[in-house]
């Protein structure tokens, strides 16, 4: 750039505090500048102050021509500039008056310039993207015992989150989440009837790779969204955070009452005065349904086998209403409340079809978390319905308390996925029947996927974050399972879990 030594003399000699944002740390940043010349100390001064920049690439080009618009950018940053002398003040008045056009034109642009930036930061913030892809492996010798296959082992695993932002107390998401699983033995195998000389007989049909993660036989973790519901934040204040629509939901704080997908309404709200405990009010439907086939099969005329009878049966999950209160006892103690009543598809005794499997109508659930040291805590859990077990729609059930969910959680520390080096370490303790709670999706895949009617035991686990945005957690879990109707039956087994995973949060 060709400065008039007088513009670059006054500029210069201006006595200011360091304000601005400085491009060029020191004239050292201009290639073409060297230290020997009677400008660059001059240069310095003003590359420190911000009020040069250069050219953008390491040179400032003291040759070239320099354009009224380019002194009335340097005089307009000096302008900004506090704590002038008298005399610097009057310079920079004359120099304002001379360069006065191009410096309303320059305010103009970056008005414009401001407005085009405030508007592309609205729309960017209307739609974003988050989640995590997971790698995992690992072990586990309850796939022996279960029928349906493990879904949780070995795989590939994405949650993709999105939002988009309707008006400030308004938005929309959607989760996407894809299984891709990569170990022959947990492939589904299904059974397919077919018929030789007008007989009926069942085969084991394999699976491939390709068919186990489509939506026949994954029907949340295909790809597809699985998940799509508004927040809403309604009320004068715009405090009673509210979600419609499907979503996972949990309540308690070991979500033992309900963990899982659900179709409903949920509002949250502050208690006013109520000393950090909050409210929340649930009408939802878990989406967990299921439907089966009944056929009656005879001999004709002839002896040959066919179907006589056809009757479809659809099982709606219960339609249930929940309140939940929770809060701070102290300084050491937090606690959960929660009561659920099951309001439509209850079960009819004489149509063991109509509702809900189990008949039961009243679940209720407490929580109490204690922290006896910093880094220590302790989470007790219990979640009791009113199944009755000995009814015969329920002789599948285990004996005892299949109606009662039990589990204890002891933390040490945590991992925090903004901090490299920090870790957890956990045990957790289960007693879990199958006639107590309203719905599960359970990572760890001890109760649905594992069509299972009771499980109790330990789990081991241990987190820590090796980069920025990167957790590894890896579980260990000792269980007894129960796929009949008693703990002592031949149908029990001990299961074994190994597993290790790395989360990418993005």
């Amino acid at each position: 750039m060709k400065m008039n030594r007088k513009v670059a003399a006054i500029l210069a000699g201006l006595t200011v505090g360091a304000m601005g944002q400085v491009y060029a740390a020191s004239a050292d940043s201009f290639t073409d500048v060297p230290k020997d010349h009677w400008s660059y100390e001059a240069l310095d001064y003003l590359a420190k102050e911000g009020v040069i920049e250069g050219m953008g690439d390491s040179t400032f080009q003291g040759g070239r021509t320099m354009t009224r618009y380019e002194v009335a950018s340097i005089v307009a940053k000096a302008m900004q500039k506090k704590d002038t002398s008298f005399g610097d003040k009057a310079v920079l008045d004359k120099l304002s008056a001379e360069y006065s056009g191009e410096l309303d034109t320059l305010k103009r642009r970056v008005d414009a310039h401001d407005k085009d930036i405030k508007e592309l930061k609205e729309k960017t913030d209307r739609f974003q993207l988050h989640g995590l892809a997971r790698v995992q492996m690992g072990n586990d010798n309850g796939l022996k015992n279960d029928g349906y296959g493990g879904d949780y082992n070995n795989r590939f695993y994405m949650d993709l989150e999105g939002s988009l932002k309707v008006n400030p107390h308004m938005t929309a998401r959607f989760t996407i989440e894809k299984n891709a699983r990569f170990r022959d033995r947990e492939y589904l195998t299904t059974q397919v009837v077919k018929t030789q000389n007008g007989q009926a007989y069942t085969i084991n049909k394999g699976v491939s790779a390709q068919d186990r993660d489509n939506a026949n036989n994954d029907a949340n973790h295909n790809g597809s969204i699985s998940n799509i519901w508004v927040e809403l934040a309604l009320g004068k204040n715009h405090d009673w955070y509210t979600n419609i629509g499907r979503k996972w939901n949990g309540i308690g704080m070991q979500n033992l009452l309900l963990g899982g997908q659900i179709d409903g309404v949920a509002t949250y709200h502050a208690i006013p005065k109520g000393h950090g405990w909050w409210f929340s009010g649930q009408y939802f439907k878990p989406s967990a349904d299921w439907s089966q086939t009944v056929e009656t099969v005879a001999p004709n005329a002839a002896g040959v086998l066919q179907v006589t009878d056809t009757k479809y049966y659809t099982n709606r999950a219960p339609i249930s209403a929940a309140i939940d209160f929770w809060g701070p006892l102290g300084k050491y103690v937090d606690a959960n409340v929660a009561y659920a009543r099951v309001l439509q598809h209850t079960l009819d005794e004489n149509d063991l079809n109509s509702g809900y499997y189990s008949g039961a109508k009243n679940f209720y659930g407490l929580d109490l978390k204690v922290k006896p040291l910093k880094d220590l805590a302790i989470t007790g859990s219990i979640v009791q319905s009113d199944a009755d077990v000995n009814k015969p729609y329920n002789n599948w059930a285990q004996n005892g308390k299949a109606n009662r969910d039990l589990a204890v959680k002891i933390e040490y520390r945590g991992a925090d996925i903004n901090k490299v080096g920090s870790y957890g370490l956990y045990a957790k303790w289960v007693n879990l029947g199958c006639l107590a709670d309203l719905g599960h999706d359970d990572e760890w895949a001890t109760r649905e996927p594992t069509g299972i009617n009771g499980v109790r035991g330990w789990y081991y686990g241990f987190k820590c974050v090796p980069w920025k945005n990167v957790e590894w957690e890896t579980m260990y879990a000792q269980l007894t399972e129960n796929t009949n109707n008693s703990w002592a039956g031949a149908s029990t087994h001990n299961r074994r879990i190994l597993r290790s995973w790395l989360d990418f949060h993005f």
